[in-house]
């Protein structure tokens, strides 16, 4: 082969291993990009969450007083799913699970557990073993409906209750009638005690077969300022805290 040929061949593998090395550095930077960001244009997105901190009372198999209660912390937890406006497909949900439950918590203070809505259409919610869920799944449907695990296959809203059962124990004679919004008063809690994080995931299954995961979604939990007020709401915008990924089914 003359020095013109080869020189040539030389420059023909230069080319072909530097664009070997531009699609490898494209690809792993579109990898890690996506690996931080996630999904950027899914059909529905998580657009805030809510969080009611309450406290109430239970009564205790025979009480020695009039007044003889457990005291439960509260969190009723509202997850919005909403449709993304700038997605210019059609897609419907087929369903929404909520799953791989962890707690962190501040101290040994009560027992932290998650239920779903009860069955009883006068009370939202029963602190009871009937209703602890490990995995929560919302199925799609034509409208929601949050005491049959539906809901709206054009989005709407996940429910479920994280309460820190049995923080302490509230006894009188004296009282006529239980404010339960002053129980921690009573009982001498501090609320750096309370504060909890818990972590989750959310999938988002399609009945097109897509699915997307969003995982670590991170609550806090209770609202600030519960021990003085009682009950305590908070809205926080999610629209780019939960970085969803798409999954294979």
């Amino acid at each position: 082969m003359s020095k013109q040929g080869l020189s040539k061949k030389v420059i023909h593998i230069c080319i072909i291993l530097v664009l070997i090395i531009g699609i490898l550095f494209t690809a792993t930077i579109l990898i890690l990009k996506y690996n931080e960001n996630g999904e950027i244009n899914m059909p529905f997105v998580v657009s805030k969450i809510s969080i009611i901190s309450t406290v109430d009372g239970q009564d205790v198999e025979n009480p020695q007083v009039k007044w003889d209660l457990e005291v439960n912390q509260n969190n009723d937890i509202y997850i919005y799913v909403e449709k993304n406006d700038k997605y210019n497909k059609t897609e419907t949900i087929s369903s929404v699970k909520i799953e791989n439950l962890r707690v962190e918590k501040n101290s040994e203070l009560g027992d932290i557990k998650f239920y779903k809505q009860s069955k009883d259409e006068k009370q939202l919610y029963k602190n009871v073993d009937e209703y602890l869920f490990d995995v929560l799944e919302y199925k799609g449907s034509k409208s929601s409906n949050s005491k049959n695990l539906e809901i709206s296959n054009q989005g709407g809203i996940i429910e479920f209750r994280c309460a820190n059962n049995n923080i302490g124990t509230y006894k009188s004679d004296e009282d006529v009638e239980i404010n339960y919004e002053e129980l921690l008063k009573k009982i001498n809690i501090n609320e750096k005690d309370l504060i909890a994080n818990i972590y989750f995931d959310m999938i988002i299954n399609l009945d097109s077969g897509k699915s997307f995961k969003g995982e670590d979604v991170k609550l806090i939990i209770p609202n600030q300022n519960l021990i003085n007020e009682g009950k305590v709401g908070k809205e926080i915008d999610y629209s780019q805290k939960i970085i969803f990924k798409r999954i294979e089914n």
